[in-house]
């Protein structure tokens, strides 16, 4: 017979070795080294090994009612007596900031150049985003395969281990678009140099 751990009944998250969180819907269960779960209404499975800890969502707290201090009607009279004075005071004394150091104007640079600079910046950091975006795919996709491959080596079965198969499957479906991104990037920079060509523009306004 197999016997059930409940672990938790309250929204969770499970931290796992590999540094992912994961939101859990409802129980999280434990039989015979496999750990079932719920996220996002799809149901999950994996190696318990797998999981550092579980995080338990904060219990909600009941507000406490707020307290009101009682004074006597002399206290109360007295209290506002006090207050009017401080309004009718003096001003405070001004007090006189230091002043900051000196602005050094520097050389105005001509305005032609600083858009073409922009523009070239933003073209640059849109590859740059492209190529790390595609690189992490890379990267989750062989850590995921590697952990596929070490789950058939220790004995287990496909069904015990469907979230990290689940999540291969998507990643290997983003790294197509992923690819198509650099791609794009990298052709509208061309595009913009030879626009910059044609303009006349010098070398150093793109870099």
């Amino acid at each position: 017979m197999n016997v059930f751990l409940l672990l938790l009944i309250t929204t969770s998250t499970l931290v796992l070795r590999s540094g992912d969180r994961i939101l859990v819907e409802g129980p999280v269960r434990e039989d015979k080294g496999v750990i079932t779960f719920r996220s996002n209404g799809l149901l999950y499975s994996m190696p318990a090994f797998e999981v550092l800890q579980i995080e338990e969502a904060p219990a909600a707290t009941e507000e406490k009612p707020v307290r009101r201090l009682r004074v006597s009607e002399e206290e109360r009279k007295r209290l506002i007596e006090e207050l009017e004075k401080n309004h009718s005071g003096q001003p405070p004394a001004k007090v006189e900031l230091p002043r900051g150091p000196a602005v050094v104007e520097l050389p105005q640079q001509n305005p032609e150049e600083q858009v073409w600079r922009s523009r070239a910046r933003s073209y640059e950091e849109a590859i740059r985003r492209a190529q790390e975006e595609l690189e992490l795919l890379e990267s989750r996709e062989a850590s995921l395969q590697s952990e596929i491959n070490t789950f058939f080596a220790l004995g287990f079965q496909p069904r015990q281990f469907t979230y990290q198969t689940t999540q291969l499957m998507r990643t290997r479906e983003q790294i197509p678009y992923a690819r198509l991104e650099v791609t794009r990037a990298e052709r509208a920079w061309q595009q913009f140099k030879e626009e910059a060509r044609r303009a006349g523009v010098m070398p150093g306004w793109l870099r």
